[in-house]
């Protein structure tokens, strides 16, 4: 009896591995390339470690395909980035290149990885032309367009707020012009008037000159600032004992910069398409599985790498095993759907996310603060609620700068 249990025992031992083992349907290669170097390191290594972390989850399989990593840094320059996306394509044969946080970087290199015929998947940098005007047929984005989640916000502070005049604030490029744009468009669209623009430049030290200028008769600020930016200029903001609301882009109080900020903080109502204090599942568990195992906060930039990562895996479960071909992996990506963190995600036509936007306050809780739901816009594409054809027509938001004002 001993002997024939022994026996059992060593023949599930060794059968039971093979019966266990799931093989592998093939290899995909991904190239990272996100600074890890210069004023955008802590973006890019969040989002390099939502990726890393969703992979880890899954053993790096995703459907079954071994997933091989190659990084890179962005290093906030098109030259640089443009060497190492050669070096991806060319050298190391990747299926696709994920990340980019600079959108004058993800210009410089987006032509070229299209010629290419790899697909490029954008995890922050926010240039609504990158899947607009120069929109690339290889190009998708996990992440919002600048004019985006700014949109709900002009309804909201008009119509739910009936905050009826406003300033807005913006930092100088891009992300600051195409974020207030967005705002601006919708308040203005609702019947509310915007009465002064004010723009600093990135990385301003002293915010002091550009918050004294603010109207202290609007009846509330909104802010498009980003970064160390916003925890510079809400402390000038409380320094000078301004009393109107402020509204802003989610970039404002992301949960990076949050407890920075802290107190000057408290109150502050954004949106954005994502906020560690979703109480969906999903974002539940992703919350505390992540900070347990990294001893760091979640962040939007954390959970754009984890949602790459989803998206990848959701377009090669629809693959053969094999080598991955390029454009059967691009039409499966562009109808991928995927629960996210954040809620529902998938790509409109142009390779854009679309997703939900979420109206959040800041509030303090027993370990800090957070930004905690108040409503939600759904399935918010990059055209907000207007048509998509009048919409490009029109011109961009650099271009609008400067018009939004009617004193």
């Amino acid at each position: 009896m001993i002997r024939r249990i022994f026996a059992s025992i060593v023949l599930l031992a060794l059968t039971a591995p093979a019966l266990a083992a799931v093989p592998e349907r093939g290899t995909f290669t991904v190239g990272l390339l996100n600074p890890s170097t210069g004023p955008f390191a802590a973006l890019g290594s969040d989002v390099n470690a939502g990726f890393q972390f969703y992979l880890d989850r899954h053993q790096g399989m995703l459907s079954g395909f071994r997933i091989a990593i190659k990084t890179g840094d962005e290093a906030n320059s098109t030259d640089a980035a443009l060497a190492k996306a050669h070096e991806f394509i060319e050298q190391d044969h990747v299926n696709a290149i994920v990340g980019i946080v600079n959108s004058a970087v993800a210009y410089g290199i987006s032509d070229y990885v299209d010629r290419q015929k790899t697909p490029l998947i954008l995890t922050v940098a926010g240039a609504d032309g990158l899947t607009q005007s120069k929109a690339n047929p290889s190009t998708f984005r996990i992440s919002y367009t600048g004019s985006q989640d700014a949109m709900p916000m002009g309804d909201y502070a008009c119509k739910r707020l009936n905050k009826k005049t406003a300033v807005v604030v913006g930092l100088d490029y891009a992300f600051g012009w195409e974020a207030v744009g967005g705002f601006a468009r919708t308040y203005t669209d609702g019947g509310c008037r915007v009465v002064q623009e004010i723009y600093a430049p990135l990385g301003t030290q002293d915010w002091a000159p550009f918050v004294s200028r603010i109207d202290k008769n609007a009846s509330v600020v909104y802010a498009a600032i980003a970064g160390a930016d916003s925890i510079r200029f809400l402390s000038a903001y409380h320094d000078f004992g301004l009393t109107a609301p402020i509204v802003g882009h989610g970039a404002l109080t992301d949960e990076q910069i949050l407890s920075a900020e802290g107190k000057n903080a408290e109150g502050i109502v954004t949106t954005l398409h994502y906020s560690a204090a979703l109480p969906n599942a999903v974002n539940v568990r992703f919350k505390r599985d992540y900070e347990a195992a990294t001893h760091k906060l979640v962040s939007q930039y954390v959970e754009d790498g984890y949602a790459a990562a989803q998206m990848i895996e959701a377009a090669l479960s629809k693959l053969p095993a094999g080598t991955v071909n390029t454009a059967a992996f691009e039409a499966a990506l562009r109808g991928a759907r995927v629960d996210a963190p954040r809620g529902p995600l998938r790509f409109d036509s142009r390779g854009q996310a679309i997703d939900n936007v979420y109206v959040r306050r800041v509030q303090k809780t027993k370990t800090g603060y957070e930004n905690a739901l108040l409503t939600t816009y759904l399935d918010v594409t990059q055209f907000g609620r207007y048509d998509p054809r009048a919409y490009l027509a029109g011109d961009s938001y650099a271009k609008r700068k400067g018009t939004w004002a009617k004193p």
